[in-house]
């Protein structure tokens, strides 16, 4: 596509913005430490430094709470704080260490933690307000190193890289609702998203690595794809399916069945951002700039 098909695109979709909220797709890049904006749409790079994260704490999700974006630390072992323009503001810190996965669920932040220094409860789920106060947390002994969180069917699901539970059921209290998904097919399960039919796709890292579509009711493998070492999974509004690795961001087109690369970098989960105008109309110099550039291939 040629520079100024890209940028009059680009114009369009600021101009748009300015009288409605704009969406993205969000990423944290633990390879190059910043954080990367996709289409929401079609999976296309928007923004490949939408703002920088701290070296050395890699960071895994950044999950939009209220007006601000929070990012798990796995190394750094807390919860950094942004505005939605990447502004620090601060960072929840204490009680956790070797962090992952998080999820937002009735008002209430659940991170997935899996050590115990600084004072942290092994594996476990902790729960915060969306100011940050620490609300406790419950064991997941049927999860024993849990690396991420969806809200599905009024409770939770946990995943886990144990071989013995992939993803447990959990109520939004803690309590144990059973096995979602044990199998010798998915392993390391990481991030879960809902597809549009309400099932659950679930990113597995290692071998047999691939994206998978659950049952949203009995948890069963309705389909797969192969996925190299995959962490993250979104599904987009085209149908299609973004998903990350250690390489960066991929596109795999449900027609073609192939997998295309977007983004080379250190790829982890997706989620969603929603800037609210007339914040929305300032990322126009944004889509501006993403314009000047042709995109990866």
């Amino acid at each position: 596509m040629i520079r100024s098909t890209i940028l009059a695109a680009a114009v369009a979709a600021g101009l748009a913005a300015s009288s409605s909220s704009a969406q993205y797709v969000m990423m944290p890049d633990s390879t190059n430490n910043r954080l990367v904006l996709f289409d929401p749409q079609t999976g296309a790079l928007v923004n490949s430094n939408y703002f920088a994260l701290q070296s050395g704490v890699t960071p895994i999700h950044a999950m939009q709470v209220g007006q601000e974006i929070w990012i798990s630390e796995q190394v750094g072992d807390k919860l950094a704080r942004f505005d939605l323009v990447g502004n620090s503001l601060g960072a929840v810190t204490g009680g956790m260490d070797n962090i992952r996965g998080m999820g937002l669920v009735n008002g209430r932040v659940y991170v997935t933690n899996a050590g115990t220094a600084n004072g942290a409860p092994g594996a476990a789920v902790i729960m915060f307000d969306t100011a940050g106060n620490n609300l406790g947390f419950f064991a997941t002994p049927n999860a024993p190193s849990p690396f991420g969180i969806l809200n599905h069917q009024g409770g939770i699901l946990v995943s886990s890289s144990s071989a013995n539970d992939d993803i447990h059921r959990y109520s939004i209290s803690g309590v144990s609702q059973g096995t979602f998904h044990n199998s010798t097919s998915l392993n390391f399960a990481e991030q879960m998203d809902h597809d549009h039919s309400g099932n659950v796709l679930v990113a597995g890292f290692s071998s047999p690595a691939g994206i998978y579509t659950l049952d949203a009711n009995t948890g069963a493998i309705l389909s797969s794809f192969t996925a190299s070492g995959a962490r993250g999974v979104f599904q987009l509004g085209n149908g299609n399916i973004l998903w990350s690795n250690s390489a960066g961001a991929h596109v795999y087109d449900v027609n073609t069945q192939i997998s295309t690369q977007v983004y080379a970098g250190g790829g982890r989960y997706f989620d969603l951002l929603v800037i609210p105008a007339p914040g929305a109309a300032a990322l126009l110099g944004l889509g501006a700039l993403v314009g000047g550039r042709r995109r990866r291939r």
